[in-house]
């Protein structure tokens, strides 16, 4: 149990899901583990509302699952400012708020994801902040104990192993989502508009077995509906060519997300929140890192191949597709030798994921990190 009850959460809502995906889940397993009174202040509730369901756009302030969402506008008026105070992703909080903050405040920015060797030697430093006492510290989710980890819910790996063992409930999964619980290789894509999806398509139609692709709704769909000879797909939309059928799902809650990224045999994957979940899911996935400026994604890219698949023998077949994606360009071949080895790569993630599970959490490491100080 926390020493510092009090939790203050922003978030600016930058690429629609990934900034506020981390935040929900950050601010739920804060409250429901340890117990925290958490508030969440979030820039842009209409984006927030996909991951929020329940969320309503009108209101300024509205609890939800013991969570205090308030909307967080240029002029709003604070009570009082929480006992630690996270600046999600280097937001910057507002002048009103700061001002409000003492030498008692815990302020900590919290940053993006990154496999770079640099992190861990930045991780939990400080710097002064302006001429008020204030205190900023920089805490740095990592792939080594070194770091602040990965967020993973307590529940996460039983609630996924007893899915597996689960015909019964794979089999509702399955009919919820309109597919067919048959032994069709099944792959799953959410990534951003730049990737080669129509070369993807045209790989998986040429294959010898068949193949169920599950396309949650996006912003970019109708690019490729003409691929498939149609001219608008929506949600509930099949779409057949040779071996390969995509189905159009709907935007799926996080915690649905999670099951289709447990129950499918490949998943593409972007940006952090989902780039994670696939993690846990440990099943071979295909990770989109967010596009910046003179290619630094492609350097967090090959940062994260080196220290995820180090020690791996299917390394140059996992790098060549993921630089591939990216890339926005899918050689045929390329393609076919990550399939080829699809089970080497299953078994090899799977290990993967129960190493990195037996380091402490992202929330917990966090908690007594701010208690700390």
């Amino acid at each position: 149990m926390s020493k510092k009850k009090r939790w203050d959460i922003f978030c600016k809502v930058v690429d629609n899901f990934g900034d506020i995906g981390v935040c929900w889940r950050l601010s739920k397993q804060l409250a429901q583990e340890h117990g925290l009174q958490v508030r969440l202040y979030i820039d842009d509730l209409s984006a927030a509302k996909r991951i929020i369901p329940t969320l309503d756009i009108l209101q300024q302030s509205q609890r939800i699952q013991t969570i205090t969402i308030q909307h967080w506008l240029p002029d709003n008026i604070l009570n009082e400012v929480g006992d630690v105070v996270i600046e999600a992703f280097a937001c910057e909080l507002p002048k009103y708020y700061i001002a409000q903050m003492t030498a008692d405040t815990v302020w900590v920015n919290l940053e993006y994801l990154s496999a770079e060797p640099w992190v861990a030697d930045f991780h939990a430093k400080s710097s002064r902040f302006g001429h008020i006492g204030l205190i900023r510290n920089f805490f740095f989710p990592g792939f080594n104990p070194a770091t602040g980890g990965l967020l993973r819910e307590s529940n996460l790996i039983p609630k996924r192993d007893a899915l597996w063992q689960s015909q019964e409930e794979q089999a509702i999964f399955w009919q919820r989502l309109g597919v067919v619980n048959d032994d069709s290789l099944k792959i799953s894509i959410f990534s951003y508009s730049n990737v080669p999806l129509k070369a993807l398509f045209h790989e998986l139609s040429r294959g010898d077995g068949r193949i169920d692709l599950l396309v949650p709704i996006n912003e970019y769909l109708q690019q490729f509906s003409s691929f498939f000879g149609k001219d608008h797909l929506k949600v509930g939309d099949k779409a057949n060519i040779g071996e390969l059928t995509v189905h159009i799902l709907p935007f799926l809650t996080q915690d649905e997300y999670d099951r289709l990224l447990w129950m499918c045999d490949i998943n593409f994957v972007r940006g952090e929140d989902s780039w994670v979940r696939a993690i846990w899911a440990g099943k071979p996935f295909i990770w989109q890192p967010y596009i910046q400026n003179e290619n630094t994604h492609l350097k967090k890219l090959n940062a994260f191949l080196d220290v995820f698949y180090h020690d791996s023998e299917i390394k140059a077949v996992v790098a060549e597709v993921h630089r591939a994606w990216s890339a926005g360009h899918m050689p045929p071949d390329v393609l076919q030798r990550y399939l080829m080895d699809l089970q080497v790569i299953h078994a090899f993630t799977l290990e993967k994921s129960k190493q990195l599970a037996e380091q402490a959490d992202l929330a917990s490491k966090l908690v007594i990190f701010c208690n700390s100080l």
